[in-house]
């Protein structure tokens, strides 16, 4: 047996009670992984809306209504999923949508800007609690036959949230900016309802160790200072003390978590993870993927918008055609998996992402119209973005130990959240290099693309390295 060909379990009878409780945690799980993943790219749009509510302030200022969010997000996921292991899944995730809810109420009512940021920061926390205690849930409620179908599902569900912010955002704030933030309240209150009936609980570990608390104050310092030199640095400087001071706090705050990880009864990153090297060079791979997804998300608005003039709604139906698509090739993975492998499956979907955006390169500096310019590569790159997600997240979970289903997950996650910083910062360094020659946005975009289609052909061949066929499928 390999993680790239989990093991399949012969089908128990149909149990129609037991099946229709899955759906209702799946559905409960989902809210709170879609609530996160259109938070994280939702407020995007609202940011000129924001920006005229508050007036006075700096953009460097108003970008933290991003910065705060993106940042403890990063930082506080290994944590997070570290301490629901030890004190109970069912626990953590409820506890992260109970904050999250409420740092919701308090953004959409938040009277000054500094109200608001604090309420994201709040926002970020809960919603690091959330994403890796549901994908444990999830893998602690369905039996293993069943658990790679419920992962595309889920990543599905992210997926589509995150490709639909653009449009769902728009449309709220045509009525007012504040209404991305109560939406989630209702939702959030009634998840919060059916969980508490239907969620498993996951037995606490009292009898280990608990988590090295410190590892986990320098995990997250680690993250956190990595994540914000590398949001400052496009407009601070890549030289400037601020950008060098992050840097170098981020470093010396790794080498403690190191250090701590090797020596700890129970350290943060749980070495038993990392002795696994499937889970290891999928996470490499997912790393470096991230980082290609993020240049090419926000690429795609920054030439819709500013090149081709498009509202952000606009934005958002341009891309629709790909993101209509998500679900059924989510749920084709499983026999893309079936016949290459997981990981032959994950390197595809990376390639895809890359020939999508070698696709743009061609079309960016024609007025070709919408049809032969954009669709076909935003079709491309969301096929590609979806097979990939799910795939990477499938070769995880097929790798994770009960035990560490949340830790495992929060890695996974965090390896994500640090590619996509590092691609956004990417992708600004080269735009604005443009912005500062006073010439067209488009050769910096086709060099942003280009970059980024390396990446994805160097991430599928990390998630292709080692990897063996054995004769066991994974299970649809």
């Amino acid at each position: 047996m390999s993680a790239d060909t989990p093991t399949t379990t012969p089908t128990a009878p149909v149990d129609k009670t037991a099946d229709r409780r899955r759906g209702i945690v799946f559905a409960v799980l989902c809210c709170g992984f879609v609530l996160t993943s259109l938070d994280m790219m939702i407020v995007n749009v609202a940011f000129p809306a924001i920006e005229q509510d508050f007036p006075g302030y700096s953009n460097a200022v108003l970008s933290w209504t991003l910065n705060a969010y993106t940042i403890l997000y990063a930082a506080a996921l290994i944590p997070a999923g570290r301490l629901a292991d030890h004190l109970g899944r069912k626990q953590t995730f409820l506890g992260g949508l109970v904050l999250f809810t409420l740092a919701s109420g308090l953004c959409a009512f938040a009277p000054t800007l500094p109200v608001l940021i604090a309420a994201r920061a709040l926002q970020a926390l809960g919603a690091a609690a959330l994403t890796p205690t549901s994908m444990g849930l999830l893998l602690q409620v369905n039996p293993p036959e069943l658990q790679q179908r419920a992962i595309r599902s889920w990543t599905a569900a992210g997926g589509i949230a995150a490709a639909m912010a653009p449009v769902v955002g728009g449309l709220l704030v045509q009525y007012d900016w504040r209404l991305i933030f109560l939406i989630n309240v209702p939702i959030g209150a009634l998840a919060v309802a059916v969980g508490l009936r239907v969620l498993p609980s996951s037995a606490r570990r009292s009898s280990a160790p608990s988590p090295d608390l410190i590892g986990a104050l320098a995990v997250a310092l680690f993250v956190g200072a990595l994540v914000f030199a590398l949001v400052e640095a496009p407009d601070a400087g890549w030289g400037s003390a601020t950008t060098l001071s992050a840097f170098a706090g981020s470093a010396l705050m790794l080498a403690v978590a190191v250090a701590r990880n090797l020596r700890h009864a129970s350290p943060v990153v749980p070495r038993e993870l990392l002795a696994l090297p499937v889970y290891v060079r999928t996470n490499i791979a997912a790393f470096i993927y991230s980082a290609a997804f993020a240049v090419m998300l926000l690429s795609v608005v920054l030439w819709t918008q500013t090149v081709r003039g498009y509202s952000a709604i606009e934005t958002g139906l341009a891309i629709a055609p790909g993101t209509v698509l998500m679900p059924f090739f989510a749920m084709l993975t499983g026999r893309m998996a079936r016949s290459i492998g997981l990981a032959g499956t994950a390197a595809l979907g990376c390639l895809v992402l890359g020939l999508g955006m070698a696709w743009w390169t061609v079309t960016a500096p024609t007025d070709l119209p919408y049809a032969v310019a954009i669709m076909p590569g935003s079709v491309l790159t969301s096929i590609g973005t979806i097979v990939a997600m799910a795939a990477f997240a499938g070769r995880v979970s097929a790798t994770i130990p009960e035990s560490f289903y949340a830790s495992g997950s929060a890695v996974h996650t965090m390896a994500k959240q640090m590619g996509i910083a590092i691609g956004v910062a990417l992708l600004l360094v080269i735009h604005d290099s443009a912005t500062h020659r006073g010439t067209s946005p488009v050769p910096a975009l086709r060099e942003a693309w280009i970059v980024a289609a390396v990446l994805t052909v160097v991430a599928a061949g990390i998630a292709l390295a080692g990897s063996r066929r054995t004769a066991t499928t994974p299970t649809d």
